[in-house]
This record gives structure tokens, C-alpha cells and sequence, in this order.
């Protein structure tokens, strides 16, 4: 629950807008995926609350309009999987998440691309591992 809290909370603090790749939709809906280059989405059942996103029904991940993997309940290896994909087939990251994929690429993977980083990504670095 803590990497589903830090994954979500990453992007609030790097100031950008997740609302389009943190997505959520009801098991008996059908998603609208529609103008959605990159996203996990969550599904939930009927009678849920705020807190089952935490322990969804399944995540699936999207990839340009398209669901390319359906099952995983655990929001942090749902997103793994995903950067894996999107690093693997040198996708873009997504424009209002670039920060949040970035961090993600040298901080936390340390998957280096000779590029400095950002103001606010190295604050966040040293901060951390000044702690």
C-alpha cells in the first residue's frame, strides 16, 4: 500500500496532472480509452469505496487506445510493468508525467541517459538520499 501511496503521490508533488494516466472505471462498464496514449487502469466493482483502489478488482495498462495487459491487482508492479514497456519500446513518456517517468528512469531505476536532471528531480533526489 505504501508504493501505491508513493506512485500516486509522486506526480502531486512533482506538480503534474495525473488524472488522465491514474484512471478508474467500473467492472461493469466498459472503459472509454479514447484518446489515452499511456494509463493504468484501474478496475473497481460496483459497491466500492475510496479505499479499494488500493485492492482493485484488476489493473490493466493501456498503451495507445489499447489494453496490452489485463490482471494485476498491485498498482507499483502495474506501473513496472508499464515503464518496462514504454522504456523497452522507447516510447515517449507522457507529456504531463515526464517528470514523474524521469525520476522514476534515473532515480529509482538508475537507468542513466547522460541528461542532468531537472531543478525539482534533483531537489527531490538529494532530499531523499539526504535523509
Amino acid at each position: 500500500m505504501r508504493r501505491a501511496l508513493v506512485l500516486r503521490a509522486l506526480p502531486v508533488y512533482l506538480r503534474e496532472d495525473a488524472s488522465k494516466f491514474f484512471r478508474t472505471c467500473n467492472s461493469a462498464d466498459g472503459p472509454d480509452l479514447t484518446d489515452t496514449p499511456v494509463a493504468l487502469l484501474t478496475v473497481v466493482t460496483d459497491d466500492t469505496t475510496d479505499a479499494a483502489l488500493f485492492s482493485p478488482e484488476s489493473i490493466s495498462i493501456v498503451v495507445e487506445d489499447e489494453i496490452l495487459v489485463s490482471g494485476p491487482t498491485n498498482l507499483a508492479d502495474s506501473f513496472i510493468l508499464l515503464f518496462g514497456y514504454v522504456y523497452a519500446l522507447d516510447l515517449q513518456y507522457p507529456k504531463n508525467l515526464e517528470l514523474t517517468f524521469t525520476f522514476i528512469q534515473k532515480v529509482v531505476m538508475c537507468l542513466e541517459d547522460n541528461k542532468p536532471l531537472k531543478g525539482r528531480l534533483l531537489t527531490l533526489k538529494n532530499d531523499l538520499f539526504n535523509e
